[in-house]
């Protein structure tokens, strides 16, 4: 089961339009931003993952892309326009993930986690699929967002049973 949010179709669509209408770089911008204040081991992890390579800023932009999709199924009920409802990925988390790609290899992981993916949140899988097919390193890049879903759906399993 997944404590994260379900992205719908009609998210999608309207998240794709107020990158188109904004800009992904004013986007991007606002959601840096939050993440270094609310967020900074998960957006650490973006950067790392998008690295240094000359289409690390498309990388980012789709991160930026992904994150706001489940942002904006977090506030629709709410009808909120704070950019962090998420969880704030821990170092112990990112710490036990790391340990969890050690053991069982990254190949595992990934496929794992992107399966699991496709079954929680298929509209967010269609959005990361459709940018990694763009791209001649679709596996790395599918590794990246299954990393960050993984992170986030991890944490807040954690969060939601220490409330309990």
């Amino acid at each position: 089961m997944s404590v994260l949010p379900r992205v719908t179709e009609l998210t999608r669509e309207r998240i794709s339009r107020e990158f188109d209408d904004l800009g992904p770089d004013a986007c991007l911008a606002e959601i840096k931003a939050d993440l270094s204040q609310h967020n900074p081991e998960l957006l650490d992890m973006a950067i790392r993952w998008a690295g240094g390579e000359p289409e690390a800023a498309g990388l980012m932009t789709a991160f930026g892309m992904f994150y706001r999709l489940l942002a904006a199924e977090v506030h629709a009920p709410m009808r909120s326009s704070a950019l962090n409802p998420l969880p704030r990925v821990s170092i112990e988390v990112r710490d036990a993930i790391v340990k969890r790609i050690d053991r069982t290899g990254s190949e595992t992981f990934t496929r794992e986690a992107i399966d699991h993916l496709e079954v929680v949140n298929p509209e967010l899988l269609q959005m990361a699929h459709g940018y990694a097919s763009r791209r001649l390193d679709y596996g790395r890049t599918m590794q990246g967002f299954a990393l960050l879903h993984e992170a986030l759906l991890i944490q807040s399993q954690r969060d939601q049973a220490s409330r309990h």
